[in-house]
């Protein structure tokens, strides 16, 4: 019987582990990532694909599978609004920061960092390799 739950438990984390899933949550301070979803890929920090392919969801460079609930690989707050109100802690006053401006794509080979350098906390990258170093 224990063996039969560690085996499932391993299955069904195996396939989240692999892939990059979201969910979007209604308020700010339950997500992972404060996101500001900005109107042209020139703004941006990241360009995300949104899709319900988990072949490219797997391919984890900003090709993101939103979900509605259960396991995912993080959470995120988008706003369209700089000025959004739920981004004020009504205890101490004070706004939290967005972690990165966002522009969604239709297209999944847009999907990109906008700077090679910019890393989001928690979020799955894959790097090449640098043989030069």
């Amino acid at each position: 019987m224990k063996r039969g739950f560690i085996l499932l438990f391993v299955l069904i984390v195996s396939q989240f582990v692999n892939a990059q899933t979201v969910i979007e949550m209604a308020y700010p301070q339950d997500a992972n990532l404060v996101l500001l979803e900005v109107d042209s890929p020139d703004k941006a920090d990241i360009i995300v694909y949104k899709t319900d392919d988990k072949k490219l969801a797997q391919e984890w460079d900003l090709k993101w599978k939103f979900k509605k609930w259960g396991f995912s690989n993080f959470s995120v707050y988008i706003t369209k609004d700089a000025n959004d109100s739920l981004l004020v802690d009504e205890e101490t006053g004070r706004k939290l920061l967005f972690n990165a401006k966002v522009y969604f794509t239709d297209k999944p080979e847009e999907a990109r960092y906008t700077d090679p350098n910019f890393r989001l906390e928690g979020v799955f990258r894959k790097v090449a390799k640098n043989e030069d170093e």
